[in-house]
């Protein structure tokens, strides 16, 4: 059952350091932020597609995981995707000034002028490799992807999936919140659902996508072929998608 299955194929761990290849022409750079105090583990794709490269959800960057990336091809597009991923947008935007930056629409609103920034929309043009879907009826305005050619599900705060190498306070916090040692999604998620026919959306989107991998930000990645149905069974969303106003 999915319920069984993902907590027992999970990769990665943010012990790991530097930039580490996931998937076909897909890496990870698995990092960590600071909240009062307290280590959150967070993790940075880095997409090839046609075009060069896409970086989805900037982390802090040294000068050596610049070059590596510089290595791997030409960084086209920086992608912020909602509006609480944006620690390291504006430094990204500086060490790769050819980019396109795409954000969510509110994110200016919120944290002032970015460099280059273009509010993502069903409509923004991306490479035929990826395809995309922003989350409206979300206060997170989530914008999640899916690489072809890897096969993956790449998403910020969607699904979050965190064990034993996580750091300490976060393995508390969400232990007292039932998630802990699979993935999952907080129940404070529920509350920020603003457009329930989106959450249906975001559901029938997902599972149009043959999705074997999904990459968060927050957690291990889960490799299943079936990966995609399980996001949507174990998301936390479904359940609200079938209730009434």
């Amino acid at each position: 059952s999915y319920g069984r299955w993902p907590t027992q194929s999970c990769t990665g761990s943010i012990r790991m350091t530097g930039l580490r290849e996931i998937g076909p022409s897909l890496w990870c750079l698995d990092s960590h932020f600071k909240v009062w105090g307290c280590k959150g583990s967070t993790r940075m794709s880095v997409i090839g597609d046609t075009d060069g490269l896409v970086l989805y959800s900037p982390v802090a960057l040294s000068k050596a995981d610049i070059a590596h990336i510089e290595s791997l091809g030409r960084v086209h597009t920086i992608i912020a995707p909602n509006l609480y991923h944006h620690m390291y947008l504006r430094a990204a935007a500086a060490a790769f000034p050819q980019a396109r930056v795409l954000v969510p629409d509110g994110l200016e609103r919120k944290i002032g002028p970015i460099p280059r920034a273009e509010i993502t929309r069903s409509e923004t043009g991306l490479s035929g490799d990826l395809d995309h879907h922003v989350f409206s009826g979300h206060a997170l305005r989530e914008i999640c992807l899916f690489h072809r050619l890897s096969g993956s599900l790449i998403t910020a705060d969607l699904l979050y999936n965190f064990h034993a190498e996580q750091f300490a306070a976060e393995k508390a916090f969400f232990r007292v919140l039932g998630i802990y040692g699979r993935p999952g999604v907080p129940f404070y998620h529920r509350f920020a659902i603003e457009n329930k026919a989106a959450v249906r959306q975001l559901i029938d989107k997902v599972r149009t996508w043959p999705v074997r991998r999904i990459v968060p930000c927050h957690g291990r990645i889960v490799e299943h072929p079936d990966a995609g149905d399980a996001f949507a069974a174990l998301g936390g969303f479904p359940d609200i998608a079938l209730m009434e106003d």
